[in-house]
């Protein structure tokens, strides 16, 4: 490894019903499976309902969710330092050494910017498994903010007089509770309990230490009604964080208004962003470009009933993951 790096780990094993972040399990059978509504064609739900039974037997049996992450950040999006791809071979051995009975894994790869990374990976011998699609803005082009759609959210958040912006200075200790239960609201009550769990510990540290940069909307009558957190590495930015309060309903603006700063600021500093997953009409409307995320999965050092395993999960992520998730662009 090399000695000015330190990678983040995270070690898990088999405890079903976990997060994404954390759970493979979670991330290809259950997410998916409470999302089956989604799915307009009567015919695909019932050919995606029983793929997944029968990939959620297989997995369960193969102990899919006994692995060990690197630059893991237990974020929905971890970004990467720069250094990954020189640092795959060294860490890869030591965690299969150290940990012979977990697979390793690295989660958020793409091939956007450049495939450097991922023919790093697939030297090293890991399986790229598809993940899910990204939705990603360059604020580095000249044109990044000069979509209809984006300069009518610039404009209304720069006509509200009903909130004020509240930079990460400004924050204090008794916004912690307010801004965890900004994001269960979104992020749990309104989409699913499957997503990070994130709690006052983790706000307040990301408050301190600044590896989350907050910013908000209050309101005039002094409530905090929305707020977002970027995690950034290089000049690749992400939202792992954010949330609004929901009760206010659509008509609020709340949730356009965040977005609205949120592509300014990237636009201001000449970043990328990394929007995640989901919203994808929303996202491409504003100028996201759709991008296919890989997990990295190192198996060699397993029994090969287990490297079976990954083996299928590899090819029906491939085979019928990614298909699906181009064609639907969800």
């Amino acid at each position: 490894m090399e000695d000015h790096v330190a990678w983040p780990i995270t070690l898990h094993d088999r405890v079903q019903g976990d997060s994404y972040p954390c759970s493979l399990h979670t991330q290809y059978v259950s997410y998916p499976r409470a999302e089956l509504q989604l799915i307009p064609s009567p015919a695909q739900r019932s050919l995606a309902r029983l793929t997944l039974h029968a990939l959620d037997a297989l997995l369960r049996a193969t102990s899919v969710d006994r692995v060990v992450q690197w630059s893991s950040w237990l974020l929905s999006t971890n970004l990467h330092h720069a250094s990954l791809p020189d640092a795959v071979g060294p860490v890869t051995r030591t965690l299969a050494r150290t940990f012979p009975r977990h697979a390793v894994v690295v989660k958020n790869l793409h091939a956007s910017a450049d495939t450097t990374t991922l023919e790093a990976f697939q030297r090293a011998g890991y399986r790229l498994i598809t993940s899910r699609q990204v939705y990603l803005f360059d604020g580095e082009r000249k044109d990044y903010l000069s979509k209809g759609t984006v300069r009518r959210d610039l404009k209304a958040a720069s006509q509200c007089t009903t909130y004020r912006i509240v930079e990460h200075s400004e924050f204090t200790p008794a916004d912690v509770p307010r801004i965890v239960e900004l994001y269960h609201k979104l992020y749990i009550q309104k989409h699913s309990p499957l997503n990070p769990q994130y709690n006052a510990w983790f706000v307040t540290r990301g408050l301190e230490e600044r590896w989350l940069e907050f910013r908000g909307l209050r309101h005039r009558s002094g409530s905090l009604d929305g707020v977002f957190g970027c995690f950034t590495a290089g000049n690749t930015t992400s939202t792992p964080f954010i949330g609004y309060d929901t009760s206010l309903g659509n008509n609020s603006g709340l949730y356009r208004h965040l977005v609205a700063l949120l592509l300014q600021q990237v636009g201001e500093r000449g970043q990328c962003l990394n929007y995640s997953s989901g919203a994808g009409d929303f996202k491409r409307r504003r100028g996201g470009h759709p991008a296919i995320e890989f997990n990295a999965v190192y198996t060699r050092h397993l029994p090969s009933p287990r490297q079976a395993s990954f083996r299928l999960l590899e090819l029906i992520a491939n085979r019928i993951g990614r298909p699906f998730l181009e064609r639907q662009q969800i």
